[in-house]
């Protein structure tokens, strides 16, 4: 306890020293006594969007896309996905380390994802059909961008998340071509009504040959060659068309905002402070904090006690709209409460399940 101290006013000395030549700045406070340090929002490499930033309310489902990025292992997706969040400014460039949709250990270790990650985006985009009558004036659309697995053994994580989506960018390397994963994730799209977009990447490799890969896809899945994009996420070539392409081809979300809600769990993990941590997608209804909800799997009700959206860390948002992605906190105390491919919906109301999705599974601690 002696040394301590001895290392506490040793510490203050120096600090008063330092102070007198070089006051610290007023957004720092500095607690000497208890060695802490508080930075303000504004030091924060990731700092939220403004509160009129976050009204999710000015985004109804036509200025709304959901859409996936499949690919086969390796092909690039994660890279792809990191340079759309740093193109719409979710995240800033050279901040964080890549892949920075990849949360788990063993992604990072590895350089696979394993789980899928959903992250909003705001994009503006001169979108004719919402313009104005000369077309010049940008609309800004929210994008609720699902990072997949490509390895053959998570091909389940990529089934659930296409169901939250009505489209998917295929990522296909421009030297490898369509491999074994490319040909499984491509009919997992189809089977789900999806738009599909081709996109051939890594173009700026010395052995890239995307003629040949486009007359593959061409022949393999009777793609239109005119619908591929050329890009190189690693260069950033291209990669301007990608985010106009989501908006223009892939269809909004067929919800319906005047009808009781209708949530699709799309996945859970425990949180040791809030609990267990739902990823949802609202297909019918609004969703907002306080409301009890329950489950058609389980039967069981919960009251909602955090809403938002992942931009692309939790952000609360107090409500989601149909057709939103986001996250909700509802006091469950186990994930295996949270069945993936559940129902959930407003207890007041008696609901169908939602149609077509896969079975619900139990996810496990």
């Amino acid at each position: 306890m002696g040394s301590f101290n001895r290392a506490s006013k040793a510490l203050k000395s120096i600090l008063r020293y330092s102070f007198r030549f070089h006051p610290l700045p007023s957004i720092i406070e500095a607690d000497v006594v208890g060695w802490t340090f508080n930075c303000s929002r504004s030091f924060c490499s990731h700092p939220r969007r403004n509160d009129s930033d976050m009204d999710l309310g000015q985004y109804p489902p036509e200025r709304i896309r959901n859409f996936s990025i499949i690919a086969h292992i390796d092909h690039g997706k994660s890279t792809l996905a990191d340079r759309l969040l740093e193109l719409t400014g979710t995240i800033k460039k050279g901040h964080g380390q890549p892949q920075y949709l990849d949360k788990l250990q063993v992604e990072r270790e590895r350089g696979i994802t394993v789980k899928a990650q959903t992250a909003t985006m705001f994009y503006k985009h001169n979108f004719q059909q919402l313009s104005s009558v000369d077309g010049k004036e940008s609309v800004t659309f929210l994008l609720n961008l699902i990072d997949t697995p490509g390895h053959v053994d998570f091909s389940y994580e990529v089934s659930r998340s296409l169901a939250a989506c009505q489209g998917a960018l295929l990522v296909v390397d421009a030297a490898q071509g369509v491999q074994a994963q490319t040909v499984a994730n491509f009919y997992l799209a189809f089977e789900s009504n999806l738009t599909i977009i081709p996109v051939i990447n890594k173009i700026d490799q010395p052995t890239a040959d995307p003629d040949r890969v486009i007359a593959q896809l061409k022949s393999m899945f009777d793609l239109d060659p005119a619908d591929a994009l050329l890009t190189s996420a690693k260069t950033g070539q291209g990669l301007e068309n990608v985010l106009p392409a989501v908006i223009d081809r892939i269809s909004p979300p067929p919800g319906k905002s005047n009808l009781p809600l209708r949530m699709l769990l799309l996945d859970s993990y425990y949180d040791e402070y809030k609990g267990v941590i739902c990823h949802v997608a609202v297909v019918d209804g609004t969703l907002r904090k306080g409301d009890k909800i329950s489950s058609v799997a389980t039967g069981q009700t919960y009251e909602v006690s955090d809403v938002g959206i992942m931009h692309p860390e939790l952000i609360p948002t107090g409500i989601l709209f149909t057709g939103q992605v986001g996250f909700v906190v509802s006091g469950m105390r186990s994930t295996k409460e949270a069945r993936v491919g559940d129902t959930l919906y407003h207890s007041r109301y008696s609901i169908e399940s939602l149609p077509g999705n896969f079975p619900a599974y139990t996810n496990f601690e």
